[in-house]
């Protein structure tokens, strides 16, 4: 095979294109496990909020990991600002950064790490990393400042530039960076574990080329990338064509008081769709705002887990077009602040491209996930003596929406992580910061309700015991309008709600999108929505409502409120009764 790879032979080997196929995932993921084993923070190693790809010599997207989901249609983006950058100006060694939001980043705090990959003095591939940093400057609390009005506001913007030449770490260009940022031991460690990511990365293709030769994986990964062409096509086929409009609005823009709405029109022709955005409300003046390439790879990753197509890369990316002009909320122009893109407006986005797809897909569109809402808080170690930051994945474990067969995850992330979000373990993070958790739990009729319920809302409370030097909340969902909507007769959950507990017993809101202060001895809680439901919640079995009930999910007096099942506490039901209620409520 190798040698008749290397005389040049045309001919696809259906066998070969599989292997080769198979490679390029597991060197993405050889890097992504790279990454996960060698950080600083927990950013990678725990929240794996990172991704890892292989791209070929143009940028087209070949292979990578999904550990974050939000980022399964970012990376090819950022590869032509650099070959902007630096055409005809790369070397073997060379690995570039770049986190502009501008240069086809997502946001601010991620940043990029690319490395050409050379083959007889040409770039063949790229290896790429990106990856949140855990702190990236600026007035705010690692990157978010809802105060800021623009992308200076949030922090150093670093546009391509070469952090190692041929081989050599360029340290003068790396410490005045680093000396940009409040933690520069962590966020110096996860730049060059992303190097040490992207050095796998070329290892596995040098060894790839070696063993078929470039010619012959180009072949194959062509043959592979049409496949997953058609595969894609044939299943937005199974979408009926039309035009299908959806919104949804976030709790308000930051700047006022004002919902900011995020509206799409998705048409669906022959084995194509394209989404047209620029009825979205303008930019606004605070964070609150996307970038184009991550309100693409939302719209576009929505698509993906509604049809079930697992496979991100160049030729799953074909049949998708936009319309986005710059000036939106999803389309923000240079220097507005875009930190929330792969947060709250990744939400947004994919909400509405749900809402959009759901007369059109009843059988495969999944309800929404809840909305994310999430405190960073910086304060002095008391056993490190330096600042240190408490980014609480706790607080982003969100359930998702019912769907039709199932009801939602009790956790796994809200929509840009659909479903891939992890916890850390309680008892590691209270080692690694001064904290202790007192309730993590799933709230009781939280759920909202539907044939199939969405997933449970949670209770979390943390106590501090050190003072904050500065604290930050980001998020949606407080207000109604901005939760997630039921599908098909589903019910919408309750909006979230964040409190602060002092020591000395006093209580109050913490709202959203604001600085805050955080003393010793006080505890915060969040009491999250549950997901929203799918279909009638009269014609969910009631097998299903006495098990909820059982569980604790669900009270006595909601099931027969909601469900129209009677039922005590002991899952015994009174099946008359039950059908008697269901009847009554039917015509209410």
């Amino acid at each position: 095979m190798k040698s008749r790879a290397r005389r040049g032979n045309p001919k696809v080997d259906p066998v070969l294109v599989s292997i080769i196929q198979n490679r390029l995932d597991a060197i993405a993921e050889e890097m992504a496990q790279t990454l996960m084993l060698t950080s600083r923070s927990g950013i990678f190693a725990e929240a794996r909020d990172f991704v890892t790809g292989l791209l070929d010599a143009d940028g087209r997207l070949l292979a990578q990991s999904r550990y974050f989901p939000g980022f399964a249609c970012a990376l090819p983006y950022i590869v032509p600002p650099v070959l902007a950058r630096y055409k005809g100006d790369l070397q073997e060694g060379d690995v570039v950064i770049v986190n502009d939001p501008y240069s086809g980043n997502s946001h601010l705090p991620d940043m990029n790490v690319l490395k050409p990959v050379f083959d007889g003095g040409e770039i063949r591939f790229w290896a790429v990393c990106k990856g949140h940093m855990a702190d990236i400057g600026g007035a705010g609390v690692a990157g978010y400042d809802p105060q800021g009005e623009t992308v200076w506001d949030d922090g150093v913007i670093v546009p391509p530039t070469k952090l190692v030449a041929q081989g050599r770490i360029q340290e003068e260009v790396f410490n005045l960076f680093l000396r940009q940022v409040k933690l520069p031991e962590i966020v110096r460690g996860d730049i060059l574990c992303q190097v040490g990511g992207v050095n796998i990365g070329e290892r596995g293709l040098l060894d790839l080329i070696g063993r078929y030769g470039i010619q012959c994986i180009q072949r194959h990964a062509e043959a592979y990338l049409s496949a997953s062409e058609k595969s894609m096509r044939a299943k937005i086929r199974s979408i009926p064509p039309g035009r299908y409009p959806g919104e949804k609005a976030l709790d308000n823009d930051v700047a006022s008081d004002r919902p900011l709405k995020v509206r799409v029109e998705v048409t669906v022709g022959d084995g194509e769709i394209c989404f047209d955005f620029s009825k979205s409300d303008p930019q606004t003046p605070r964070y609150m705002n996307s970038t184009d390439a991550f309100t693409r790879s939302m719209a576009m990753l929505t698509v993906f887990a509604t049809l079930e197509h697992s496979q991100s890369n160049d030729g799953a990316l074909r049949p998708f077009r936009f319309v986005n002009p710059p000036g939106t909320c999803v389309h923000a122009e240079f220097p507005h602040s875009t930190v929330l893109a792969t947060c709250s407006m990744a939400e947004a986005v994919q909400e509405a491209v749900q809402l959009a797809l759901a007369p059109a897909v009843p059988d495969k569109v999944a309800a929404p996930s809840t909305k994310l809402i999430f405190p960073i808080i910086s304060y002095i170690h008391p056993a490190k003596k330096r600042l240190d930051v408490n980014v609480d994945f706790f607080f982003r474990c969100n359930p998702s929406g019912g769907t039709l067969g199932y009801d939602g995850w009790e956790q796994g992330g809200p929509a840009q992580e659909m479903g891939m979000g992890r916890c850390p373990d309680p008892e590691i993070h209270e080692l690694t910061h001064p904290v202790r958790i007192h309730r993590f739990e799933q709230a009781i009729d939280s759920a909202g309700a539907g044939q199939f319920r969405g997933g449970n809302g949670h209770q979390y409370r943390v106590q501090h015991f050190v003072p904050s030097v500065s604290a930050v909340v980001f998020g949606s969902g407080t207000r109604p309008h901005a939760v997630p909507l039921g599908l098909f007769g589903g019910r919408s959950p309750e909006p979230s709600e964040l409190t602060i507990e002092r020591a000395s017993g006093t209580k109050k809101v913490i709202p959203l999108n604001s600085f805050f202060q955080v003393e010793a001895g006080d505890i915060i809680e969040l009491r999250e929505m549950g997901g929203p439901g799918y279909g009638d919640p009269l014609e969910r079995d009631v097998d299903r409502v006495v098990r909820d009930v059982l569980d604790g999910y669900l009270s006595v007096a909601k099931a027969a409120e909601i469900y129209g099942v009677v039922v005590d506490q002991e899952g015994r039901v009174d099946h008359g009764a039950t059908t008697a209620l269901r009847q009554e409520l039917r015509k209410s």
